[in-house]
């Protein structure tokens, strides 16, 4: 737990030793997550709460970008295989 904390501060200080911006962000926004979930959370919104939280999640470590959850919420989709059949 001691390193998680060393990282954190001297990502602050900008050592090369720190966290990376990208994983603090991350953190950051798990920290908000939970802090909204503890307020509002309920059985009838659950769902949509982790749709959203995992969205931002994945936004914030880069794994999908803005345009292709765009693409998913209007039913585009593109495949990595085209067949010529």
């Amino acid at each position: 737990m001691k390193k998680v904390f060393n990282d954190i501060w001297a990502s602050f200080n900008n050592h090369e030793k720190g966290a990376s911006a990208r994983k603090l962000t991350a953190f950051a926004l798990m920290v908000l997550i939970a802090y909204i979930h503890y307020k509002e959370l309920s059985q009838t919104n659950a769902t949509e709460f982790l749709i959203i939280d995992l969205c931002g999640v994945f936004l914030s470590l880069g794994l999908v970008t803005f345009a292709q959850i765009i693409e998913l919420k209007n039913g585009k989709t593109k495949s990595a295989k085209q067949s010529s059949e």
